[in-house]
């Protein structure tokens, strides 16, 4: 009743599945679609790093912020913050505590932080405790409170 395709028709089939398979891998990725190629993945074996956040200036935040990746504060933050890298930009102001594995003021920052690097601009004006493992003190910051070396 139901009879098995010839060989002939069989080689047909595997030719259009194939053509198929290739149309299909020569296709765009879909736009939406924001993580990296398998294969990227595979070689790197490590996670792409994170975006830095931003923080403008004439932005003001009130409250607690909680990131794994880099922080650029050119408005005002008050709060606590936990980063891996913060950057107070030039206009930028933080009042509360910061835990960062680097820490960069070129702006003003009020409170306490605890940091592996910390650097200090020429233009930063900071009034705070810090404990840090390697500092960095530019010509012509405005330094009060207590840095102390962990």
């Amino acid at each position: 009743m139901f009879n098995r395709k010839s060989n002939q028709s069989d080689a047909q089939d595997n030719g259009i599945s194939e053509d198929i398979d290739s149309m299909n891998d020569s296709l765009p990725n879909d736009p939406y679609d924001q993580s990296p190629a398998p294969e990227q993945q595979a070689q790197s074996g490590l996670t792409e790093p994170l975006k830095p956040s931003v923080i403008s200036e004439g932005f003001e935040f009130t409250g607690d912020v909680n990131f794994q990746g880099t922080l650029n504060v050119d408005g005002l933050v008050n709060g606590s913050i936990t980063v891996q890298n913060l950057l107070i930009g030039s206009s930028g102001k933080v009042n509360g505590s910061i835990r960062a594995t680097t820490i960069q003021v070129r702006g003003t920052f009020t409170g306490d932080a605890t940091c592996q690097d910390l650097t200090i601009g020429g233009q930063a004006s900071v009034n705070a405790k810090i404990n840090y493992a390697s500092l960095t003190i530019q010509r012509g910051a405005m330094i009060q409170g207590e840095l102390t070396k962990s």
